[in-house]
């Protein structure tokens, strides 16, 4: 989810580049940059390395899998293998591309750790609300009740290694808090399995994800813009950063405006202003953590990272003050 430029990380190496691509030599490190769009976002991926073709083809093998990512993970695309699930899953156990079964069961943990606050079966009461914007009305309480009998991450049954049954027949999964961060993680994993030591992949500025470090610094320099932290900029490496806030739409009901992160527990959309900028070793469950912190109350939010000890998170006002930290974002352990 991206915020308000104010709040969103940015990665301030890639603001310099110009200057170290121009004084690249044989034994020096060459800036190497692409980006694909997927996901309804751009990813950037950005490393040096002494070997311009090598890492040429890792970070091309690392945006296809990005892409690939996107067609097994969407809900949009009706030939995606999520859709496919969707379909022949209801009841039955069906076989599973292996990177569904797997951000199935991460959502799945993510959910039971939660109580249920992170939930990506909350599909129908997305589907309930983005009808009622579009046509400029609240739903019913009848709908939202038909809409919440379809929501429950208990429903989704995972049999390893790659089965699962959907126990709902009208029962939908969208990826939207999770997705984005699967799919930097995988790209990282690419370039590291092709020799890239020192990278980065950025999701649309939402989830940032890092490997080694820019030339001349301890990591890749992360400015997270946020007033009175007493951060500013941080340097990221061997982890990853992800931001969620709530994204307003035009609908408004008694003076307040609604948008598109939906508490499933209550069925209908957060009225937040807060930010969350989680830092975790995994992009794909910093992703995650953003989006479930931003559903949960501070001290909530704070008792559930208890059990990611790796993980930190700042809580930020729509003006850019801390509102609260749970250990500290620009601490956090760097490996060397």
């Amino acid at each position: 989810m991206r915020c308000a430029d104010s709040i969103v990380p940015v990665i301030v190496a890639l603001s310099i580049v110009g200057s170290a691509a121009g004084r690249s030599s044989a034994a020096a490190p060459i800036f190497i940059h692409a980006q694909r769009y997927a996901m309804g976002t751009m990813f950037d991926i950005a490393a040096y390395h002494p070997a311009r073709a090598q890492a040429e083809r890792a970070i091309e093998a690392a945006l296809a899998e990005v892409v690939h990512l996107d067609h097994v993970l969407s809900h949009f695309d009706p030939e995606s293998d999520l859709s496919r699930l969707v379909r022949r899953g209801r009841g039955v156990l069906v076989d599973v591309d292996p990177a569904l079964y797997d951000v199935l069961n991460e959502s799945m943990e993510i959910s039971r750790r939660s109580g249920g606050s992170f939930d990506v079966t909350v599909g129908p009461l997305v589907r309930v609300w983005q009808t009622a914007q579009s046509s400029g009305r609240t739903p019913s309480p009848d709908a939202i009740a038909k809409a919440r009998r379809c929501v429950g991450f208990e429903k989704v049954q995972l049999v390893p290694p790659d089965r699962v049954r959907l126990d709902a027949d009208c029962l939908s999964i969208d990826f939207g808090g999770i997705g984005k961060g699967y799919a930097v993680e995988h790209a990282i994993r690419i370039l590291e399995g092709a020799g890239i030591e020192h990278a980065v992949v950025n999701a649309g500025q939402s989830t940032i994800a890092a490997i080694g470090h820019s030339p001349d610094r301890a990591g890749w320099l992360l400015d997270l813009n946020v007033d009175g932290s007493g951060l500013g900029r941080i340097e990221l490496t061997d982890g990853s950063v992800s931001t969620s806030c709530q994204s307003h739409v035009p609908l408004r009901e008694g003076g307040l405006a609604y948008g598109d992160i939906i508490d499933p527990l209550r069925g209908r959309p957060i009225e937040s202003t807060t930010t969350v900028i989680v830092r975790a070793p995994s992009a794909t469950r910093a992703d995650a953590l953003s989006t479930t912190l931003l559903l949960l109350s501070i001290e909530e939010g704070k008792r559930v990272l208890e059990g990611f000890p790796r993980a930190s998170a700042l809580w930020v006002a729509a003006d850019g003050n801390v509102l609260a930290r749970h250990r500290d974002v620009g601490a956090a352990p760097v490996k060397r």
